[in-house]
């Protein structure tokens, strides 16, 4: 029985940690704290528990909690053990659960105390399933048959990790590069979630390319020691990549966050170098800095921070489009710097930040330029969960507005003739979990994954998207539009307008489905307007106003085939959970079809056929 060879696998990681850094904080969940020490330990303890459960080398371990240390210990010791773990969304019906419990042939899933009625309500459905896991069930609670205390386990396996660590060695030996490092779940926008295998290989590689990056921008190795938060479903490959396998890679210390609204408190008490955000919390960031403002009684107190917010927005574009500013911005930036961005920084938590990315969808221009003129530049990645997370990301030194960045080193882009954007590199999955037939799809015999979205590459290798292939509107004049440029653009104009959706396939113009954004009940008491609910909102008159200021904005900047001629704001919420969004709050096309084909079709009855010409 040989060794791995030194960095193999993500196992090797682990172990060199444990070895070289042995009391350095490597997770921290509420008041626990663990080191690499005790990480490993905790790992190979649940590794044994899983192996004397029965678990073979390649089953699939189902991991279905909230971002704590569990979480990913879980998942590290399923790896020893050389099984494959698989995160499942928080947000899932039983439905969908049932489907991704299935596709994945989950033997044994740990859970939190939450989401067992959830999995008793399926379990009867799932027959390779052998052994429920439940975390924090109450002391007096008797589990039912099937169910067991994950902590019991544990404990007991604790306690014989000494005699038994040749077991557990014996176990993770075996573990290869090209073995499956996890599954991830695609957020299922176009119908079923595809398992994504994701290799031990890739993980490696893609982690290497990130380092490679800060090194060259840093002038040395990134110190021992360094933060980030974990808040973003592990469940998705970018979190997964970002909070879990870098911090393994880079030593760095995680701080779990069990529920997103302690994210502020968390960022201004753990101040982390590395940072990670989907653009709606970079946007909502935005927002509520600019809601503040509004609701301030001090006049000069709401004078200098709307100077500030405008200061930073003409030097972010600046910054980022490679023009200098106007003299009279570059003058007041470092007096806002002093009086107002160093704060801002500091509230936020952000004031050490080093790396902060932006990923899974277009972040808006503006929200961008903002964060650049105030000190903190956000670098687009782009990536999928076929390519490990990442494809390309914006080069630290040099950011540029509305593009994603430069291929990564040893990763081929180029542009179909329809406009696709394909890609080959290490990092690409091998394939989907028991779909062949939408593996060939995906990547192409000579090896390009079709990724869906459609770009365009300029003459020094930046990257700009523009749209999902599969969701293009042919209208019945035979023009094509990107809807996801025209949602973007309408929802910008302002903090209360949310979720856009624009519909025009076969049909003569464009319409829209419009939302408020979850903070509407801050900005409509920042303005003083009484409303005690979201149909309240919706119907009043401030509101509808404010909307359509902003489509009409947005209208004002988009081509007139672009321009959509009639919206409905709607009474509801669209979510995760109610269905219309992803885990990552992108738009489920087909679902919000399905739901709301009468309102679409209500906007097209009143326009005449003036209104409906596109040219």
């Amino acid at each position: 029985m040989g060794h791995r060879h030194r960095r193999l696998t993500l196992l090797d990681l682990v172990d060199r940690n444990a070895v070289e850094h042995p009391e350095v904080i490597a997770t921290v969940d509420g008041e626990s704290r663990l080191t690499w020490s005790e990480y490993r330990d905790h790992a190979r303890a649940i590794a044994l528990m899983l192996l004397d459960l029965g678990v073979a080398h390649g089953d699939v371990v189902g991991l279905h909690m909230v971002n704590r240390a569990e979480h990913v210990l879980a998942d590290v010791g399923a790896v020893i053990a050389g099984a494959v773990p698989c995160s499942y969304y928080n947000t899932l019906t039983a439905e969908q659960l049932a489907y991704v419990a299935n596709d994945s042939a989950a033997t044994v899933v740990i859970i939190d105390a939450a989401q067992l009625p959830l999995w008793l309500s399926i379990q009867g459905g799932l027959p390779k399933l052998r052994h429920v896991l439940v975390l924090d069930l109450e002391p007096d609670a008797s589990p039912p048959p099937g169910v067991q205390r994950f902590e019991q386990l544990v404990a007991a396996a604790q306690a014989a990790l000494d005699q038994r660590g040749a077991e557990i060695d014996q176990a993770s030996y075996q573990v290869d590069e090209n073995d499956p490092l996890t599954i991830v779940y695609t957020s299922g926008t176009t119908g079923a979630p595809k398992g994504t295998i994701i290799t031990h290989a890739a993980a490696l590689w893609v982690m290497d390319e990130v380092d490679r990056q800060l090194v060259e921008h840093l002038g040395g190795p990134v110190p021992t020691g360094w933060s980030t938060v974990s808040y973003l479903p592990l469940a998705h490959v970018a979190e997964r990549l970002f909070s879990h396998y870098q911090a393994i890679a880079r030593q760095l210390t995680v701080t779990y966050v069990r529920e997103s609204a302690r994210l502020p408190h968390v960022l201004s008490t753990t101040r982390p170098q590395l940072f990670l955000g989907v653009p709606r919390v970079w946007e909502r960031i935005y927002a509520a800095l600019r809601e503040r403002v509004t609701a301030s009684k001090n006049p000069i107190r709401r004078l200098l921070v709307n100077s500030a917010i405008s200061v930073a927005l003409e030097a972010g574009i600046a910054r980022l489009t490679g023009e200098t500013a106007h003299w009279w911005i570059r003058l007041r930036s470092p007096l806002m710097e002093r009086l107002v961005y160093r704060r801002l920084r500091g509230a936020l938590g952000l004031d050490r930040v080093v790396l902060a990315v932006s990923g899974a969808a277009s972040l808006p221009p503006k929200v961008m330029a903002f964060f650049a003129g105030v000190g903190i530049t956000i670098i687009e990645v782009y990536g999928m969960t076929e390519t490990c997370a990442m494809l390309a990301a914006s080069p630290l030194g040099a950011p540029r507005l509305g593009s994603v960045g430069r291929a990564l080193a040893g990763i081929e882009l180029k542009i179909a003739a329809d406009g696709e954007v394909l890609a080959k590199g290490p990092n690409i999955t091998p394939g989907y979990l028991n779909r062949p037939e939408a593996t060939a799809e995906a990547i192409d015999p000579s090896g390009w994954l079709h990724t869906g979205d459609i770009g365009v590459l300029d003459d020094q290798g930046y990257l700009r998207i523009t749209g999902r292939k599969k969701e293009l509107i042919n209208t019945a004049s035979g023009k094509t539009i990107s809807p996801s440029n025209v949602e973007l653009t309408l929802s910008s104009g302002s903090d209360l307008v949310g979720s856009v959706y624009v519909h025009g396939d076969n049909k003569p113009c464009l319409v829209a489905l419009v939302t408020l954004d979850p903070g509407w009940p801050d900005w409509c008491a920042a303005r003083n307007i009484k409303v005690d609910s979201l149909t309240d909102a919706v119907a009043n008159g401030r509101v509808r106003l404010e909307v359509a200021r902003s489509i009409g904005a947005g209208n004002a900047a988009l081509s007139r085939v672009e321009q959509v001629k009639n919206w409905a704001l709607l009474r509801t919420e669209w979510t995760s959970e109610t269905g219309e969004l992803t885990p990552t709050l992108k738009l489920r096309r087909a679902i919000i079809v399905d739901r709301y084909r009468a309102e679409i079709e209500e906007l097209y009855d009143p326009l005449t056929a003036d209104s409906w010409t596109d040219e």
